[in-house]
C-alpha cells in the first residue's frame, strides 16, 4: 500500500517507487501493466530508435539500473499462480521474465503493512511495487478481509489530519509497524474512516512534496502515488532515526516506478509533441524539450 497534505486536509495522500536510465539506447518499451480484465489484450508497445537524453526527477537518486526491464518482450506465467502477467506478479509479488537477481532487493527497517480497497485494480496499484522490491517486510491485503492487528496502537498510520504527526515527533520505540492505504482518495477516507483498527492506530504524515504520478486526478500535484508516499516516509525515517540520508537505502522502493515514469515520458517525447498526453492533465507533464 503514496502522500502530505495540510492539517485541515482530511483526505489521504496515497492512492492507488544507480543510475537513471537516460542513455541514448535501442529500447523497446510497453506501457505499464494493466489488470487482466482488459479483454486479454496485450499493452501497446512502442518502439523506438533512440532514446533522448533527458532530465529526470529521479536523477539525483541512488536507484539501480533498470534496463533489464527493456529486455522483457511479453507476458511470463508466475511461478506460483500461473497468472499471466509482465514484469512482476502482482498478487504473488514474484519477478517473472528475469532472474530475481536482477531486480534490487530491500530489507525495510519496519515492516509495512498495506491496506487496499477492492475496487483498486491490482495492476494499477504502486503499492505493489513496495511488495516485489521488499517482498520479506511488505503484507498487503484487502480491506475486507484485514486481519485482526496485535496492539494496533504499536502502528503508524499514514493519513494526514489535525492529530497526525512527523516521524521526529514520534518516539521510536512507540511503533515497530506500519500501515499506508491503498486507493483512490475517497476509497481511502473511508478505509480510515469505517476501520477501527486504523482508528486505534497512530497517524503519521510527511513533508509536502510533488507528485509524478502518470494517471490523471482531481487533486493537487501534492497528493502523492501510493509508492511515492510509501517511499518518502521511509526516507524521513532514515532522516529521523538513522542519522541521515546520503546513501540512499531506500530509493529502490522507486525502482518501478521511475522504469514506468520514463517509459510514459519517452512514449509522448518521441512523437515530437504532436500527441497530448491528456486534455486533462497539466500541460507540462510530458517534458517534450527535455527540460524538468
Amino acid at each position: 500500500m503514496s502522500d502530505a497534505q495540510k492539517a485541515k486536509d482530511q483526505e489521504p495522500t496515497t492512492t492507488d517507487s544507480a543510475e537513471s536510465v537516460t542513455t541514448t539506447k535501442q529500447t523497446k518499451r510497453s506501457l505499464p501493466e494493466k489488470d487482466s480484465s482488459n479483454n486479454g489484450n496485450d499493452n501497446e508497445q512502442v518502439v523506438e530508435s533512440k532514446r533522448p537524453k533527458s532530465v529526470s526527477p529521479f536523477d539525483d537518486l541512488k536507484i539501480s539500473d533498470d534496463s533489464i526491464l527493456d529486455t522483457v518482450q511479453g507476458r511470463t506465467n508466475c511461478s506460483q499462480c500461473n497468472k499471466s502477467v509482465k514484469y512482476f506478479c502482482y498478487r504473488c509479488f514474484n519477478v517473472v521474465g528475469m532472474d530475481r537477481s536482477e531486480i534490487p532487493s530491500l530489507k525495510l527497517p519496519v515492516p509495512l503493512n498495506v491496506i487496499k480497497h477492492e475496487l483498486e485494480l491490482d495492476g494499477k496499484s504502486t503499492a505493489i511495487h513496495a511488495g516485489v522490491i521488499a517482498k520479506n517486510d511488505v503484507n498487503i491485503y484487502n480491506w475486507q478481509n484485514i486481519p485482526e492487528f496485535q496492539q494496533p496502537e504499536r502502528s503508524l498510520l499514514l493519513f494526514p489530519g489535525p492529530d497526525a504527526k512527523r516521524l521526529d515527533e514520534i518516539p521510536r520505540d512507540s511503533f515497530d509497524r506500519i500501515t499506508v492505504i491503498d486507493g483512490t482518495w475517497k476509497q481511502a477516507s473511508k478505509i480510515a474512516r469505517e476501520t477501527p483498527q486504523l482508528q486505534r492506530m497512530q497517524k503519521v504524515t510527511i513533508a509536502p512534496r510533488k507528485t509524478h504520478f502518470w494517471r490523471y486526478q482531481q487533486k493537487s500535484d501534492d497528493h502523492l502515488a501510493t509508492i511515492e508516499a510509501i517511499y518518502y516516509l521511509y526516507r524521513e525515517f532514515a532522516e529521523a532515526f538513522e542519522g541521515s540520508y546520503e546513501d540512499g537505502r531506500y530509493d529502490n522502493l522507486l525502482f518501478y516506478y521511475r522504469f514506468f515514469y520514463d517509459m510514459i515520458q519517452d512514449k509522448y517525447r518521441c512523437q515530437q509533441g504532436s500527441k497530448k498526453f491528456t486534455q486533462r492533465h497539466r500541460s507540462d507533464y510530458i517534458q517534450y524539450d527535455g527540460k524538468s
